[in-house]
């Protein structure tokens, strides 16, 4: 996996992301977006889905849970995948 990859803003970047973590565990995910901010998870819905808060370097916040392995953000009122498409 690329170093060099520099996460700034992980929503922005949510497309670049999945294809770079593509194949990934969703721990090997989290791993990763350990290394390159601060992750916190948050709280488990009733569904049974973890949900986690995640702070770049330069402080862009971002929410997400995890469905089939995508990311799937969480806005005000709203949830939000990026596709390729």
């Amino acid at each position: 996996m690329s170093q060099d990859f520099h996460l700034i803003d992980l929503v922005s970047q949510a497309g670049a992301v999945q294809r770079l973590l593509a194949g990934k565990t969703d721990s090997e995910k989290l791993a990763w977006l350990a290394t390159r901010g601060k992750l916190e998870p948050v709280v488990m819905t009733p569904d049974g889905r973890q949900t986690y808060h995640f702070e770049s370097v330069t402080k862009q916040e971002a929410g997400f849970f995890f469905d089939a392995g995508d990311f799937v953000f969480v806005g005000d009122h709203t949830t939000f995948t990026v596709s390729d498409d």
